[in-house]
């Protein structure tokens, strides 16, 4: 009880401790409903109820609770170029904004580090227990979550002014497709050696 308390009197010292708590339940709840979720509902429910659950944490973590407990944000965004980049914003910018709570922070990184990291240990339990279809869900789970603590991890290293608020790691960018002019570039290139090859023949 004495831990329940302290936690407790911890999140009352938050800036925003309703949105904290939020947050928090957010990467808690589908971890809890994917080791009990079996004992209410049918593996499908519970497949679905767990994504679900997944993608409001990804939506909140990503667009709410970012912003309001660490003032960072950040999106892809297509350039003229069709490269996919991450796009920042970050309280670096904004010198004279509010400070940030020592605690809102402490809780959100942890929670946003640790949660993929539960989920990467029930990946390793599903392939031990050769749980196929559980583990398509851990898999899932991981990539959201992972997702995220990578893009709040770019924003929070990110420095205003650098590159054009692009990020330079590139190796996690979207894969971009090929234009209609690189099809027909290919295309020309194709001709040319069909047309040299009849050519000599």
């Amino acid at each position: 009880m004495d831990h329940v308390k302290n936690f407790y009197n911890t999140i009352l010292k938050s800036s925003h401790p309703l949105l904290l708590t939020l947050h928090l339940s957010g990467k808690v709840v589908p971890i809890v409903f994917y080791l009990l979720g079996s004992i209410f509902t049918g593996f499908t429910a519970q497949f679905i109820s767990v994504v679900l659950l997944l993608a409001f944490d990804f939506y909140f973590s990503k667009n709410v609770s970012g912003r309001k407990l660490v003032q960072l944000r950040w999106w892809y965004d297509s350039s003229i170029s069709r490269t996919s980049t991450l796009k920042f914003e970050s309280h670096k910018e904004y010198t004279d904004g509010p400070p940030i709570n020592p605690i809102d922070s402490k809780l959100f990184w942890w929670s946003m580090y640790l949660t993929p990291a539960i989920w990467v240990v029930f990946g390793i339990m599903c392939l031990l227990r050769l749980k196929i279809f559980y583990l398509l869900l851990v898999c899932v789970a991981i990539c959201l979550t992972g997702w995220n603590t990578y893009g709040y991890r770019c924003c929070d290293k990110w420095e205003p002014g650098s590159n054009g608020n692009e990020q330079n790691n590139t190796w996690f960018q979207l894969p971009s497709i090929p234009g209609l002019d690189n099809l027909q570039r290919i295309a020309r290139v194709q001709n040319f050696f069909n047309s040299a090859t009849g050519g000599n023949a």
